[in-house]
């Protein structure tokens, strides 16, 4: 599967842009923005999926950001489905960045235009002009867990996944090595944080297994496995090939 190798760099100094100027993207960074989203990824082809950029006016959001651009995007109901979103519009995000723009995740908003047949609102980014820096100075500055805590052994390839954005910061995965490949696995929440968290962390798995098919060195391919072991507390995502 070719993934934007590219971009790896970024993703050891992204940051999830919050402070935007009003100013609009220049016109020939916003034609680089709509011709990369044309090139996006996905890691379920035969899963729909739809995202439009829109101004401002044509988003709801609680909270009032003031850069003029955002991407709406649009999916199946569906975990699968959820995870392909994080897993495409991640590389989106990644790209953004690259041009020295913001960009953020957020799920308390939608689009104020209907979404295609079958489908459903998922997740909006707004993106734009910074007024602040948009990336980390350095890895010292990601508050994130350690790799200890997301793998039952040490393992270099998941220094991107250690790093990954995700909702509240709540971090929802674990690999299991099996040889060479990962075994992917979510968290299962609790009732009350799935009320909040459960269709992010979705999208948070899929934000993480795009930063490990940016980074693989070789192909990247996700399965399923029959008999892949059980993890108590956590739901298996599948077996990552990741050469």
């Amino acid at each position: 599967m070719p993934i934007h190798s590219s971009l790896a760099p970024v993703i050891f100094k992204r940051k999830s842009t919050r402070n935007y100027q009003s100013t609009a993207v220049s016109p020939e960074q916003m034609e680089a923005i709509r011709t990369f989203l044309e090139q996006l990824v996905p890691l379920y082809p035969d899963i729909p999926f739809h995202a439009e950029i829109l101004d401002a006016a044509d988003v709801r959001c609680v909270q009032p950001w003031k850069t003029p651009h955002f991407v709406a995007v649009s999916t199946l109901d569906t975990p699968e489905a959820l995870i392909n979103v994080g897993f495409l519009l991640q590389q989106l995000d990644l790209f953004i960045q690259s041009l020295g723009l913001g960009s953020c995740w957020v799920g308390l908003g939608r689009s104020r235009k209907p979404a295609p047949e079958g489908l459903t609102h998922a997740i909006l980014m707004p993106f734009g002009v910074a007024a602040e820096p948009v990336w980390r100075e350095d890895a010292a500055q990601f508050n994130r867990k350690l790799l200890a805590e997301i793998a039952d052994k040490p393992d270099h390839r998941l220094e991107c996944v250690r790093l990954a954005p995700s909702a509240t910061n709540s971090q929802p995965w674990y690999f299991v090595h099996a040889g060479d490949d990962l075994h992917v696995y979510q968290v299962i929440q609790g009732p009350l944080k799935r009320m909040t968290l459960g269709k992010m962390n979705c999208i948070d798995m899929g934000i993480a297994l795009c930063h490990l098919a940016v980074t693989c060195e070789g192909t990247f391919a996700l399965r399923q496995l029959e008999d892949a072991p059980a993890l108590d507390g956590y739901s298996y995502i599948g077996t990552v090939a990741a050469q």
